[in-house]
């Protein structure tokens, strides 16, 4: 068993959800508004961290030291398998201020310098490592040292997210169609995890089918439908490219069906999936004028669980649905998942989902049937 210290995407609620749906038995030991810490009895490397959304980095921790100690104890993990040459590494701090990194980088030269060691720190500005800046660190040394109280774990970074592969499948795909929303792959891969499910997946709402690409990488077989045949053989295109461009090894049915209707001819285990958002928002409106919006909505969702119920599944489902900001406030469809819930459907999960400059939000929930 090692532990290991996660560092948390700019939605940290839903960074935190995605680690314990992933890894429901993992002990977790702490966490700061940065970053968690889990012990994991599963070996962790680059290959599983490409499989979560919500995170940028993760380090395994080789000791918990006072600041007293902190320098050594870095020096000695960063120059324990040097040979020669200029020792080129990285360090990033979490839980205080990025502030005390220039003084820490500095005493840390000096003390590489008091055992002769020739160094170079890739800190541009004093700064975190980025993703990018890791990609080109020599070595691929960096340390995370984060406090929690008057302790500072440190941590060897074994993984970062991988910004290139994330942007390849969200710009170059063949299929992007702006009427039918834009689910980042990140956030995909969030829905998928937080099911907790290692079965099949049904998307019932998959238009240009994003979520059921990001499901293929990550092993899952996916079962994507939706009602416009045209969107439907975007999805198709997309899935077929990520699957030659990427490797993907499991499978997808795609599929025209309406939603708001039982599926009893297909099996899946867990339903990830953003539902219809309403018409594109070019401008601040107030919330009467949300009014037909929200009726539109309200019967989509409510035939929808309703046939779920109807079709006996009592698996999870996670579901993005919108929220819109107005000249009055924030509004979300609170009535919708009332009724949601009067059905029989027990939430588990409500977290926003959100840029500052958008003015339709994602409401991620997570429902089961009890």
């Amino acid at each position: 068993m090692s532990t290991y210290i996660f560092v948390l995407g700019k939605d940290s609620e839903l960074s935190v959800a995605e680690l314990s749906a992933r890894y429901p038995s993992s002990n977790p030991v702490g966490k700061g508004g940065e970053f968690a810490m889990l012990e994991l009895n599963e070996a962790f490397d680059q290959k599983e961290f490409n499989y979560l959304g919500g995170q940028i980095k993760a380090g395994e921790v080789f000791a918990k030291v006072t600041k007293r100690d902190l320098i050594s104890s870095i020096a000695d993990n960063l120059s324990a398998d040097h040979e020669s040459g200029k020792l080129n590494y990285g360090v990033s701090v979490y839980g205080l201020s990025e502030r005390n990194l220039r003084l820490l980088l500095l005493d840390l030269k000096k003390e590489f310098r008091k055992r002769g060691i020739g160094s170079r720190f890739a800190n541009q500005n004093f700064i975190n490592i980025s993703a990018a800046q890791y990609k080109g660190l020599k070595g691929k040394k960096e340390v995370l040292v984060c406090k929690d109280g008057e302790d500072y774990h440190l941590a060897r970074v074994v993984a970062v997210q991988d910004i290139d592969g994330y942007s390849i499948r969200d710009f170059d795909k063949p299929f992007r169609d702006m009427k039918v929303g834009m689910l980042p792959p990140k956030l995909a891969q969030i829905m998928v995890n937080l099911t907790g499910s290692d079965g099949t997946v049904w998307d019932p709402f998959c238009g240009g089918g994003v979520l059921i690409m990001e499901g293929l990488l990550m092993g899952h077989e996916m079962l994507g439908s939706d009602i416009n045949e045209k969107t439907l053989h975007g999805a198709q295109r997309n899935v077929q490219w990520v699957t030659k461009e990427f490797s993907a090894k499991a499978g997808a049915d795609l599929f025209v069906h309406d939603a708001t209707r039982p599926l009893p001819t297909k099996n899946f285990d867990a339903i990830a999936c953003e539902g219809y958002l309403g018409p594109p928002q070019t401008r601040l409106k107030s919330k009467r004028e949300f009014n037909p919006v929200i009726a539109e909505l309200s019967e989509l969702y409510s035939k929808f669980f309703r046939s779920l119920k109807a079709g006996g599944f009592n698996g999870p489902v996670v579901i993005g649905l919108p929220f819109y900001k107005t000249r009055e406030g924030e509004l979300s469809l609170d009535e919708v998942i009332r009724g949601i819930e009067k059905m029989g459907f027990k939430k588990d999960l409500s977290l926003k989902y959100a840029r500052k400059d958008q003015l339709v939000g994602r409401h991620i929930l997570r429902f089961r049937f009890s």
